[in-house]
């Protein structure tokens, strides 16, 4: 069985390997993600998705469980947010840059206060305060909040509605979907 720093290195270079991608795709990404400076010895091999094992099971629904009772919100809903944005992936980055299992973009980490957006304690805390946040906004109506967890609130706001922008409409589907599914199975 691997121990916990094994695991921990494994991600970080996981991590490091998608940064590395990332930075050929864009040779501008570290000016566009203040967060994070670049890295000096980043491995040369590319991205492997077994060197970024999901989150175990049990600890993620610990964590969830955690975060969804301080936040008073679903825990059926953390899960399919966190299930739609990385996979159970820690050390998920998208092509925009946001980062692990809520994929907070830099910004929104940074003003959440979260010093290491990968560690999925601090990454679910963060994501489901963000979330809450947005629920309170927009009253508790779940699909402008998820519109607004992936397009951004201004986006939502000028709309008034789930803006019609097919990636974010298809993210608000997939969630509710994943919702209604995990809640069909419990009964």
């Amino acid at each position: 069985m691997a121990t916990f720093e094994d695991s921990l290195r494994r991600q970080a270079e996981s991590v490091a390997r998608q940064v590395q991608a990332l930075q050929e795709q864009n040779p501008n990404f570290w000016r566009s993600a203040p967060l994070a400076p670049a890295p000096d010895n980043l491995p040369a091999e590319p991205f492997e998705a077994a060197n970024c094992p999901p989150v175990p099971t049990g600890d993620l629904r610990a964590l969830v469980d955690r975060e969804a009772k301080k936040q008073e919100i679903s825990s059926t809903l953390l899960h399919a947010v966190i299930e739609q944005e990385s996979g159970n992936l820690p050390c998920a980055v998208s092509s925009k840059g946001a980062m692990g299992l809520m994929q907070l973009m830099p910004a929104t980490a940074q003003t959440l206060q979260v010093k290491d957006p990968f560690d999925p304690g601090q990454n679910i805390a963060a994501g489901s305060r963000f979330l809450k946040s947005l629920l309170d906004r927009y009253k508790g109506d779940l699909p402008k909040a998820l519109a607004a967890y992936n397009a951004g609130p201004g986006r939502v706001d000028q709309a008034g509605e789930v803006p019609n922008i097919p990636e974010t409409q298809n993210y608000v589907e997939r969630i509710l979907a994943r919702i209604a599914a995990k809640e069909q199975a419990i009964q």
